[in-house]
């Protein structure tokens, strides 16, 4: 079973080893899906409208071009995470937060994801990932802080870029980047621990 660990006692779990083979079950999926739920985060979460149901929740985790990952400290959920979009040492990372951690929780995964992320290495040393991207509705202005105070530089923002299944149009979405190697900027590998 692939894990890691950061900052504040989170353990992240991937959903699907490399091997192919579940490390996690289907109840652990409903019991992420229940909290979830009960927070009314799913519109916020899968604002395209793509995510409505368990089922459909079970399904996208369950595509092999989605990479997820879930979090616990202890035995509590505490947030999950999913890559897709792959390019050559690139990705595309998505972060849900369970309402119980919002805050300083927040942060230390977000920091210590992203510092995962930048400094995993394959097994002939190389890294895997120069650039990790992500893109987040503007209206959502908590998220687009979080990932800023995560360690995410905002590169712009792109016109209509989502849809947005609430407001049943597209809408303007903040891109953001973190990069291995930034000139001239702390490296995303040493994420300031300030604000934590």
């Amino acid at each position: 079973m692939y894990g890691f660990e950061v900052d504040g006692g989170f353990t992240f779990y991937k959903f699907r080893d490399f091997d192919g083979t579940q490390s996690l079950t289907d109840e652990h999926l409903r019991w992420f899906w229940e909290i979830m739920c009960a927070a009314g985060q799913i519109p916020v979460i899968f604002y395209d409208g793509s995510v409505e149901t368990f089922g459909e929740f079970k399904r996208l985790v369950h595509r092999k071009d989605q990479h997820f990952f879930f979090g616990f400290k202890g035995n509590t959920p505490s947030g999950l995470f999913w890559l897709n979009g792959f390019g050559l040492k690139s990705c595309f990372v998505h972060l849900a937060i369970m309402p119980e951690f919002h805050g300083k929780g927040t942060l230390q995964m977000g920091r210590g994801v992203l510092r995962h992320l930048l400094s995993g290495t394959d097994v002939s040393g190389e890294y895997i990932f120069d650039c990790i991207k992500g893109l987040i509705p503007m209206a959502n202005s908590l998220a687009c802080r979080m990932a800023e105070r995560s360690g995410f530089i905002k590169a712009g923002v792109l016109p209509q870029a989502v849809f947005n299944a609430a407001a049943d149009k597209s809408v303007d979405a903040a891109i953001f980047c973190a990069v291995r190697n930034k000139e001239d900027n702390e490296s995303a590998t040493g994420i300031s621990k300030q604000g934590v």
